[in-house]
């Protein structure tokens, strides 16, 4: 995959308090999709949020992070390894790590998600924390 993570704009710095508004974030293809970063961080400690438009999503899994997918739009399916469930807005998936996962939205439909990251998706020595089958 070319491209991981985009320069993230900040609207907003009051006081140690950040606004970001998603529109303003450079849009490029990851795995899942047309991602917007919102929240980008290096910090083991801290996580990383991302807003993404599901489209040709790749099989693939992390071996460290959790993903936190709020579903915000739309509805579809998402592939837990060897099984698909349902999703549809106002739902949250954890996916822990070693889980295969790959999304998309039924036929004619948009699925768009805030993905939550923790720990932060870059490991030691700048390696991504993702692996495809």
């Amino acid at each position: 995959m070319a491209n991981t993570t985009q320069q993230v704009k900040a609207a907003v710095e009051y006081h140690g308090a950040t606004l970001r508004h998603v529109d303003e974030q450079e849009l490029f293809r990851s795995t899942c999709g047309f991602r917007r970063d919102l929240k980008v961080t290096g910090d083991i400690n801290e996580v990383s949020f991302h807003y993404l438009k599901i489209h040709e999503s790749k099989k693939h899994y992390h071996t460290k992070i959790t993903e936190h997918y709020f579903v915000v739009e739309g509805e579809g399916e998402i592939e837990l390894d060897d099984k698909s469930f349902p999703i549809k807005k106002g739902d949250l998936v954890v996916i822990p790590p070693q889980v295969r996962h790959t999304s998309h939205g039924l036929p004619g439909k948009e699925l768009e998600v805030l993905i939550v990251v923790y720990p932060a998706p870059i490991l030691a020595g700048g390696v991504k924390d993702e692996f495809f089958d």
